[in-house]
Formats: structure tokens, C-alpha cells, sequence
């Protein structure tokens, strides 16, 4: 694999949580994302001036919590180059502990610029001859989320009818919104590229009222400190709102385990009920202090089943 960046956590990439928050893995990711795509043939990418290249679906696996002043090596190298658009790996690792951080399996797709709708990728040619395409390791390989097609026939009213309208469970029950203003917009008017559309009401909502970053901290009645920590994501994204769209984003735990639980979140046009984009999270119960997965409290279990939504998986 390719050594495609060298980094250290800063003390601003740290969470509630206490480690490096899941923002600042996505942005090394991205970036290592890009150099990959510049190595590509301008004939494979047809990066003409009304095409852009987007991430459409990303898989991430979380496997060892990073703190303030690690180093950081991004690795990787593409997987496949087709028509549906080019398949890529990334890794972000610990020299120092000989770990591995975090692990990316990304699809990237040509969007045309003015409709906003994938485009085919070119086949590859003789000038992407020289690619050194790779595996995906073992150790990287999804453990818990399924990569086949997404269940995408859920309507907007659906949701609004099962979901109640609540902010608990830890920020996976409930409904939000969203409006698309200008200082999310690109010059044509579009959410912009930089911009993670299923956290758009979170980072919003954060910048607003200036709060700390990451999941909220529990104290429970035995004395202990706990949160949740993300350990595998799939997020797609289907489409993108513009300028003015009002959007929906529903969030619901599918499956509660001993130490575990599934969450989904969706986004929707409010005004076309359009399905812009649906994120998976699995994470676990955390015992802050101790820094190791509990089983669910009961005072935080019973907050979550009252909401589970097992027939939306």
C-alpha cells in the first residue's frame, strides 16, 4: 500500500469521548481519497469542467481509539476501476503502537455537475496500466454491517409515523431538520462537496450553540461514566439538496445487544420526500474510565428499547 499522509492528533480533534473524534478519521480519509483519484488517467475520470468526483458510499471500521499527540500514517490504493465508478481502500495507522486506527472501503463516483446524477466511469485505459491495485486485508473486512444493496423503499411518511419526535437515546432516536443556506452552497447553488450530508444537522447544530464534539457522557446511578463509541459506518449518499431544500433526517436503533446497538439514519427532501442518504452505525457501551466495553447500564437500556424500530433493519 501506498503511504498517502503523516499526521499527529491535535488537541482540537478530541472529543467528549476523550480520543479523536470520528470527523477528523473522515478528513484524513478524504484527503487520501483525493490523492488517489489524481493518480487516475483524466481518460478513466473525464474530469471535465461539468463532471465532480464524489464519495457515494463509505464503509469504515473503527479499531483503535487514537489521543492527543499520536502519529498517524494513511495508507492505501485503489481496488477496482469500472463503470460504476472507482472502488478504493484506506487504512490510518499507529507507527509508534504498530496498530491499525481505522480502516475505509470507499466507492467514488463522476457526478455531473449541473443535474447532480452519477455518470459512468470510463473503463480503464493503457494510461491506468501502471495502477497498483490492491486487497482489501482481512482484518478490514466488514464485521457487523451488511454491504449488499441498502433497503431504500422506506417513504418519508413512513418514518414520520413510527418515529416520535424525541432528541433522546443518545442522538440515534428522533427526527431533525435541516435547512440548506448559503454558507452551505457551492457557486451553483448545491450542497457543498466538503460537506457530510447525513451530520449536516449535527455540525449545525453544534456550531450554533458551541458545544464539545462526539456522543454525550452518561453518569449512572452506580457511579460510573460511560458513552457510546462508534466501531463500524456505512453511509451512501443517493443524491444532493440545493439551495432552500428543507431537509428531514430520522434517526432509529434497530438492534439493541449485551454491549452493542445498530442505528440507522436518514435524510430526506422534506418538500419531494426524495431519500438523499442513509447512514449505518454499530457502536458499544464504553466505560470512559476504565476505557473498555460494558454491558448497557439498565437505566440506558430501557431509554433505548423504548424506541427500537427492529422492523425498519
Amino acid at each position: 500500500m501506498q503511504l498517502l499522509g503523516e499526521s499527529t492528533v491535535g488537541a482540537e480533534e478530541i472529543d467528549s469521548l476523550g480520543h479523536m473524534n470520528v470527523r477528523y478519521y473522515m478528513a484524513r480519509m478524504e484527503k487520501a481519497n483525493r490523492i488517489l483519484i489524481d493518480q487516475l488517467s483524466e481518460e478513466a475520470t473525464s474530469s471535465a469542467a461539468n463532471v465532480l468526483l464524489r464519495r457515494t458510499d463509505t464503509y469504515t471500521r473503527f479499531r483503535r481509539e487514537q489521543f492527543k499527540g499520536a502519529t498517524l500514517h494513511t495508507v492505501g490504493g485503489v481496488l477496482a476501476l469500472n463503470e460504476g465508478g472507482m472502488a478504493s481502500y484506506v487504512e490510518i495507522r499507529n507507527p509508534d503502537r504498530d496498530e491499525v486506527a481505522a480502516t475505509f472501503i470507499v466507492t467514488t463516483a463522476r457526478i455531473d455537475r449541473n443535474s447532480r446524477e452519477v455518470l459512468p466511469f470510463a473503463p480503464a485505459t493503457d494510461a491506468d496500466a501502471g495502477l497498483e491495485y490492491i486487497d482489501i486485508p482481512r482484518y478490514a473486512q466488514p464485521r457487523s454491517l451488511d454491504m449488499g444493496p441498502a433497503k431504500t423503499d422506506v417513504t418519508l411518511a413512513e418514518l414520520e409515523a413510527c418515529i416520535p419526535e424525541i432528541e433522546g437515546g443518545g442522538m440515534m432516536s428522533g427526527r431533525r431538520n435541516a435547512l440548506i443556506e448559503d454558507a452551505d452552497v457551492d457557486n451553483e447553488g448545491w450542497l457543498r462537496e466538503d460537506m457530510e450530508l447525513m451530520f449536516l444537522p449535527f455540525a449545525k447544530l453544534a456550531q450554533e450553540q458551541q458545544t464539545t464534539q462526539g456522543p454525550p457522557v452518561f453518569n449512572t446511578s452506580e457511579g460510573l461514566r460511560v458513552g457510546w463509541a462508534v466501531m463500524e459506518t456505512r453511509t451512501q449518499q443517493y443524491a444532493q439538496p440545493r439551495l432552500g431544500d428543507r431537509l428531514a433526517y430520522f434517526s432509529a436503533d434497530l438492534r439493541l445487544e449485551q454491549k452493542s446497538r445498530l442505528s440507522r439514519r436518514w435524510a430526506y427532501n422534506r418538500d419531494t420526500g426524495q431519500m438523499l442518504g442513509m447512514s449505518d452505525t454499530v457502536g458499544v457501551c464504553i466505560d470512559l474510565d476504565a476505557r473498555r466495553a460494558i454491558d448497557w447500564p439498565d437505566e440506558l437500556r430501557e431509554t433505548i428499547e423504548q424506541h427500537l424500530q427492529p422492523q425498519l433493519a
